[in-house]
C-alpha cells in the first residue's frame, strides 16, 4: 500500500509541475520592439533631412534639389536594409548588410556636414562643396543603382522566380524536344511505308518479269526442241535460220522425251515415239497415228 500511495504522490507532483511549466510559458512575453522602431524611424527621417539640406544648401538651383533627392532615396533604401537584415539569411542578409552599411556611411557623413552647419559649429569647407556639385550626385546614384539591383537579385522572391522560370524554361524544352522526336517518328514512319510500298512494287514488277521470262523460256525451248526434233537436216537448218536458232551443236531430240535420236528414230522403248514405229519419233504424241 506504501508503494502505491507514493506512486500516485510521485504522478501528482509531476502533473503539478507540469502545468507550472505551462503557465510560465505562457506568461512569457517577448520584449517590445515599438520603441526602437520608432526610434529608428525617427533617426532615418532626421538623416535623409540633413542630407537634403546639405545639397540643396550647397548645390544652387535645380541640381541641388536632384542630388538631395537621390540622397532622400538612398537613406530610405539604407531603412529598407536596416529593417529587414533580422527578416533575411544567405545571399540576401549578406546584400541588406553590405548596401545598408555604406549607405548609411554616407548618410551619416552628410548629416554632419549639415549638422555642423545648421547649429553654426562649422561652415561648409570649399571642399565639401565642390564635392556636393561635381561628385555626389553621380556618386550616390551609382550606390542607390547598385544597391537595387544586388537586392533585388538576392531577394527570395526573385531567386523563387528564377527557379520557376528556369523550371518552367525546362518543361518547355522537354515538351519541345518530346515534339522534335514525335514529329521525326512520324517522318520516319511516312519514309519507311514509302520505302516499303517502294519493295512491293518492286517485288510485284519482278514476279511479273519472272513470270513473263518462264513463259518466254518456255517458248524457246519448245520452238528449239520442235526444231531439233525434224529429222531431215535441211529443213531442220532451214527452220532454225529463220528463227534465229544455232543448231551448230544441237542433235535432233525426239518430240516427247527430249532424247537425242538415233539415224531418226527415239532409241528409249518405253517412249511413245518408239512404240509408234520408231521413225515416228517426231510425231506429236497428242495426236493419234493413221
Amino acid at each position: 500500500m506504501k508503494s502505491v500511495k507514493e506512486f500516485f504522490s510521485r504522478s501528482r507532483g509531476e502533473t503539478k509541475e507540469k502545468l507550472k511549466l505551462e503557465d510560465e510559458a505562457k506568461d512569457f512575453r517577448t520584449p517590445s520592439e515599438w520603441l526602437p522602431q520608432l526610434l529608428k524611424f525617427v533617426f532615418f527621417g532626421g538623416l535623409a533631412f540633413l542630407n537634403y539640406r546639405l545639397f540643396s544648401k550647397t548645390v544652387p538651383g535645380l541640381w541641388g534639389h536632384a542630388t538631395g533627392v537621390v540622397a532622400i532615396m538612398a537613406e530610405a533604401i539604407a531603412l529598407y536594409c536596416t529593417h529587414n537584415i533580422s527578416r533575411s539569411s544567405g545571399w540576401f542578409r549578406l546584400a541588406l548588410s553590405i548596401c545598408g552599411g555604406v549607405l548609411m556611411l554616407f548618410a551619416i557623413a552628410h548629416s554632419t556636414f549639415s549638422f555642423l552647419d545648421m547649429v553654426g559649429a562649422a561652415e561648409v569647407s570649399d571642399t565639401v562643396h565642390s564635392y556636393a556639385r561635381v561628385v555626389a550626385f553621380p556618386l550616390l546614384a551609382s550606390l542607390l543603382g547598385i544597391s537595387v539591383v544586388a537586392i533585388t537579385m538576392t531577394h527570395p522572391k526573385n531567386r523563387i522566380r528564377l527557379q520557376q522560370a528556369k523550371s518552367h524554361s525546362d518543361i518547355l524544352i522537354e515538351r519541345a524536344r518530346a515534339a522534335s522526336e514525335l514529329e521525326l517518328m512520324r517522318a520516319q514512319s511516312i519514309l519507311d511505308k514509302a520505302e516499303l510500298e517502294h519493295q512491293k512494287e518492286k517485288t510485284q514488277h519482278e514476279e511479273e518479269y519472272l513470270v513473263e521470262l518462264r513463259k518466254q523460256i518456255a517458248t524457246e525451248q519448245k520452238k528449239i526442241a520442235l526444231i531439233t526434233s525434224i529429222p531431215n537436216r535441211v529443213l531442220r537448218e532451214k527452220m532454225a535460220h529463220e528463227l534465229g536458232i544455232d543448231l551448230q551443236e544441237e542433235k535432233p531430240r525426239c518430240f516427247s522425251c527430249g532424247s537425242d535420236l538415233e539415224d531418226g528414230a527415239c532409241p528409249n522403248e518405253w517412249c511413245y515415239s518408239h512404240r509408234l514405229g520408231g521413225s515416228g519419233a517426231y510425231l506429236d504424241p497428242k495426236e493419234p497415228r493413221h
